[in-house]
């Protein structure tokens, strides 16, 4: 009898739960319905000035006039893009502050595995905006003028030849790292604090080899100033049309792009993402913002959530692969 007393009471908690979770839903559907009604932030984890920042920028002026809200990019370097992603990953998710994403969240686990959050499930993919690639780039003093120079070279005298990076486990180093083990150079890696000082190096003669993005390496290339003996994207790239892919010359997990997107926090409700999925795909159809990301080197690959998302567990695979491998222990 005592059991039985109690069942409607448990039936009424049991109502009241279904109800708050009711209004709660309904809360979520009622504010995505009305998705921006203020001020969205973008947090980029790097500094100002470079390459994502720039694309950053550029999508942010042109995806805020189709959401009816000013897109505010806030800068958030530090820690190879944890600073970042830890900032969003804590915030409400409510649409209104995102992360310009890159290959950071695809890299970040396997090289910091005690990370005290996890990119995989305290992010969500909600739209890839467009990709970078990598250039293998040498000295123009040095007796190379293909890749299959530089192997040579490696071989005869190995550890000789200087390959530099922006540091231990950076987009730099981890590009080149894939290089190697796909073709079997022999260099001594030389980390430097930055791309910026890399590519630099490189330039004076200081190192020879290295695998900078094409828009940090463009100028140089055009200047004359280094030479590009390889691209590392999928297919050749329309502002260096003589330049090789490394598949082309027989090396195809040596493709390696760099890409910028946009993750939001975990529990983002789908009409959030689906609006900014909508804004994102129109604003990358205008041919002026089109320029000017070609103007950066990058190349339109939108894809929406599902898509970056499987990108993004593809290439985390691909890379614990190489940081393995190669024995990569960020400093």
């Amino acid at each position: 009898m005592k059991h039985a007393a109690t069942l409607p009471a448990a039936k009424a908690r049991a109502a009241r739960c279904l109800a708050a979770l009711g209004l709660l839903l309904g809360m979520q559907a009622g504010h995505a319905a009305g998705y921006p009604d203020h001020a969205i932030t973008w947090v980029v984890p790097y500094p100002p000035g470079g390459s994502t920042d720039v694309i950053a920028r550029n999508l942010a002026q042109a995806m805020g006039p189709i959401l009816g809200q000013s897109i505010v990019v806030e800068n958030k370097a530090g820690a190879g893009g944890q600073t970042a992603m830890a900032y969003v990953a804590r915030a409400a998710p409510d649409g209104y502050t995102l992360l310009v994403s890159d290959a950071s969240v695809a890299t970040a686990p396997s090289l910091y595995p005690s990370m005290p959050f996890d990119p995989a499930k305290d992010l969500q993919a909600v739209a890839l905006f467009v990709t970078v690639p990598h250039l293998l780039v040498v000295n123009p003093a040095l007796k190379a003028n293909s890749l299959k120079d530089l192997i040579a070279l490696t071989e005869k005298e190995p550890g000789k030849i200087n390959f530099s990076s922006g540091g231990v486990g950076s987009p730099l180093h981890l590009a080149g790292e894939a290089l190697r083990l796909e073709t079997g150079l022999k260099w001594t890696h030389i980390p430097y604090k930055g791309a910026g000082p890399a590519l630099m190096a490189v330039v004076s003669g200081e190192a020879q080899v290295a695998t900078p993005s094409l828009p940090a390496a463009l100028p140089q290339v055009q200047a004359g100033k280094l030479r590009a003996l390889a691209v590392t994207s999928p297919r050749r790239i329309a502002l260096l049309p003589d330049v090789p892919t490394a598949a082309e010359l027989g090396y195809p997990k040596a493709t390696v792009f760099g890409w910028v997107g946009l993750h939001a926090p975990a529990g983002t409700p789908a009409p959030v993402i689906q609006a900014l999925n909508a804004a994102a795909a129109k604003a990358l159809k205008d041919p002026g913002l089109m320029e000017r990301l070609k103007s950066q080197g990058a190349e339109n690959a939108y894809s929406d959530s599902a898509g970056y998302g499987k990108l993004v567990a593809e290439e985390a695979a691909r890379w614990k692969r190489v940081v393995q491998e190669a024995g990569i222990k960020p400093e």
